[in-house]
């Protein structure tokens, strides 16, 4: 059985995506076989992968094909890297979410019940989601139910993560499979006051569920991003790359 985890925050720009292809890449340099699906309407997994020309193609299977399975599973594959593959998504993902809340039981189980028909062929498979706690991220809690929580490491970001963590033990009462695999700190600055305070205040809440690494706010990044290209991809030997590779580690290792 594949381990399966979903990248999760509610609060936008904390680097969910971001870490959710680098790690795909990194796990699948490793020799896994690894399938992202994203799980956010606007696509973004696609487009920091590089499928942009995919994504516009009027045939492409996507990430509501597989929520509704409409079509048989066809994602891209070995997408940057060998041995992994790629749902991408678009905007008609955000329009399944409304029969998937008709029936909130089963319609959580959707993703999940999808996932169960193919990931006999990998070895992990990850959810990237969007900035919401809707029933898309449901979806994906419940379908890959170790949770990775990127956390801006800023104090606005404290509010929306007790937020997350509530939400996440009110959806174990029925689905104990789900848990925190680990909070990882993002845009960290080591000169600035705030960063470290906010780092600090989240290890003394959450102890050893923190990651030791901590993702350093790099411009590389976000320039990797835009090219379509993951930063463990455009810059192997950068700070930010071996970060993610670090992190990958120590996901690894929480199995």
């Amino acid at each position: 059985m594949a381990r399966r985890i979903a990248v999760v925050n509610q609060k936008g720009g904390v680097g969910k995506t971001t870490t959710a292809v680098n790690v795909a890449v990194a796990l699948a340099r490793r020799g896994q076989r690894v399938l992202l699906i994203d799980m956010d309407p606007q696509g973004n997994a696609g487009h920091f992968s590089g499928l942009i020309r995919q994504m516009a193609e009027a045939g492409q299977y996507t990430s509501a094909d597989l929520v509704m399975e409409t079509r048989a599973f066809e994602p891209v594959r070995d997408v940057l890297v060998s041995g992994l593959d790629v749902v991408p998504s678009r905007l008609r993902l955000a329009r399944e979410e409304l029969p998937l809340l008709r029936d909130t039981v089963s319609g959580m189980r959707r993703l999940a019940t999808a996932v169960r028909a193919v990931e006999t062929a990998y070895d992990y498979v990850l959810a990237d989601c969007a900035p919401t706690l809707g029933m898309l991220a449901l979806n994906a809690m419940v379908a890959c139910p170790e949770i990775l929580i990127p956390v801006r490491l800023a104090t606005a970001s404290l509010p929306g993560l007790k937020d997350l963590h509530e939400t996440v033990l009110a959806l174990q009462h029925s689905e104990p499979q789900v848990r925190v695999l680990g909070l990882v700190g993002t845009y960290f600055r080591q000169r600035l006051l705030g960063p470290s305070e906010t780092l600090s205040t989240i290890r003394e809440h959450f102890g050893a569920q923190v990651f030791d690494t901590v993702i350093h706010h790099a411009q590389g990044v976000e320039d990797a991003c835009g090219r379509g290209r993951p930063v463990c991809v455009d810059a192997p030997g950068s700070r930010a790359a071996l970060e993610f590779e670090q992190l990958t580690e120590e996901v690894i290792r929480r199995g």
